[in-house]
């Protein structure tokens, strides 16, 4: 280390071993967006289903709860789909509700996911243009 605090930063920014982990990082995401590319056209092509569960009572119990009370389910919704600024003309149901929960958690929780699904999509949707 040197007696200039500016000079160590620069050397730690440009350390050769920060970009190596850099492309091994690039390679990981390209291979999880090529993955995700993949399940999106057997989806397309009926070998795979867009259902997802989940096994959790609490859950169940607010849905269910939620359900009972459009009013609340309503709320849930809107403030989700505002949350990931999205528009919606219709009430949203359970499913909605649902869905959206997951993208939020998952975007908050992994962002550079969420963008590599973005691109993957981007992929799929172009890939037989």
């Amino acid at each position: 280390m040197s007696d200039d605090p500016d000079l160590d930063q620069l050397r730690e920014a440009t350390d050769h071993g920060d970009r190596l982990d850099e492309a091994a990082g690039a390679d990981v995401y390209e291979d999880l967006r090529e993955s995700m590319v993949e399940y999106l056209e057997e989806i397309d092509e009926g070998g795979r289903q867009k259902t997802v569960s989940v096994w959790d009572g609490d859950i169940a119990a607010r849905m269910a709860a939620l359900e009972d009370h459009p009013e609340h389910l309503q709320a849930h919704g809107e403030a989700l789909r505002e949350e990931l600024d999205l528009d919606g003309t219709e009430p949203p149901d359970r499913s909605e509700v649902l869905r959206l929960a997951l993208r939020l958690g998952l975007r908050e929780a992994a962002p550079d996911n969420m963008e590599t699904a973005q691109k993957a999509k981007q992929d799929h949707a172009t890939r037989g243009l």
